[in-house]
């Protein structure tokens, strides 16, 4: 049983999670960009879902001397029950949370209900905002008061100079859509097992951190309904079990694929310089432009017709296609969906739909040729 400590200082922007039996210590440090806010928690029901994949990979339950949310109790426990489920190898106990009791808190009542939403200036993060401030989304509509932008994830800690750069980035896209932006630097990446898969636990734990002034936290989806795939990080299937009574975790922009996120986001030509995407290339802060990453998102924004600028350092050309690392199935159903927007769009370069032709097609011919050797 690993117990555990939750250290805040006076100013509440300094953190840390002490647990010496299950991990090193981990650590937030909050500061609020251009005038914003500094965030106030009314629980420590964060270091509970922080600690959760932890604990599962090493088999220690976990013991703390404060209540926790019911309805965040049973999420964690469904969560626990689905993860195992589904890799077993990073998640190889079931943990027991043992608390000082249990508590339930009265909704918020706000109509539309205030929100803090995950942020990264990529394009994703970057259409949640723009769709709920200027309204395009229905009932559904968040008003986002709060963006975080995550220091340790993406970006390494030790990448200072690129963080700030990346920073500014993101305050520009704020400042346009009167959102206040706020950093966390965590360690917590460094602590898991597995950050591929639990990367929307680390997202949760500093969303609840702000649960004081905010009725719900919003994380925006990598994929559409259509092209998702539930063992993931960041999914719709499971981000929903980091709720509370009083603080919802909602999944954002799953019924839109990633063209015409771009799209809603090129519709504010003031957001698209600002974009930053890249995570395979030198942590600057700016797009390398040669990444798989960066080529990708140069795609889409010729898919989806974004005017220029764009936010890299040169232009897209057929070669940058065919010199593209491809990976994973993902990539490439990315780039089929690149390529059937491509196609109906006039005026596109016919050399720049060759390569990415090409380059779906060579992707493709180590499978067709292994499947025709066992036919």
């Amino acid at each position: 049983m690993a117990r555990v400590e939750v250290r805040v200082s006076e100013d509440g922007l300094h953190r840390e999670v002490l647990s010496p039996d299950l991990c090193s210590p981990l650590t937030y440090r909050i500061v609020p960009r251009g005038g914003a806010e500094p965030p106030k928690f009314n629980t420590h029901d964060f270091a509970l879902i922080a600690l959760l994949p932890i604990a599962m990979h090493e088999g220690q339950s976990l013991e703390v001397d404060f209540p926790a949310d019911s309805v965040l109790l049973d999420g964690l426990d469904h969560y626990q029950e689905v993860w195992q489920s589904w890799r077993p190898d990073i998640f190889r106990h079931r943990v027991v949370i043992r608390t000082a009791g249990e508590y339930l808190k009265t909704s918020h009542q706000h109509y539309p209900p205030r929100a803090v939403a995950a942020f990264s200036s990529g394009v994703d993060s970057t259409f949640t905002l723009a769709r709920h401030i200027h309204d395009r989304v229905g009932r559904a509509r968040r008003d986002i008061r709060t963006a975080v932008l995550i220091h340790g994830f993406d970006m390494p800690l030790d990448a200072e100079d690129g963080f700030e750069t990346l920073s500014s980035s993101g305050l520009a896209i704020c400042r346009q859509l009167g959102v206040d932006l706020v950093t966390v630097a965590t360690n917590w990446r460094q602590l898991v097992a597995s950050w591929e898969m639990t990367f929307g636990v680390g997202l949760a734990s500093v969303l609840h951190q702000f649960d004081a002034a905010h009725d719900l936290a919003l994380i925006a989806t990598e994929e559409s309904y259509q092209n998702c795939f539930p063992v993931w990080g960041n999914s719709f299937w499971s981000d929903r079990f980091f709720s509370a009574s009083s603080f919802a975790i909602e999944s954002d922009g799953g019924a839109y694929d990633r063209i015409q996120r771009a799209g809603l986001v090129s519709q504010y030509p003031g957001l698209v310089p600002h974009l930053r995407v890249c995570w395979a290339g030198p942590r600057t802060g700016q797009n390398c432009g040669t990444c798989p990453k960066c080529t990708l998102t140069k795609l889409n924004l010729l898919a989806a017709g974004a005017p220029q600028p764009w936010p890299f350092p040169q232009p897209l050309t057929p070669q940058l296609v065919r010199d593209m690392q491809i990976k994973t199935r993902w990539q490439i159903q990315f780039l089929e969906l690149i390529l059937s927007h491509l196609q109906k769009r006039a005026g596109v370069d016919p050399d720049i739909l060759s390569a990415v032709r090409e380059r779906i097609e060579r992707r493709r011919s180590p499978f067709r040729r292994f499947l025709a050797f066992w036919k």
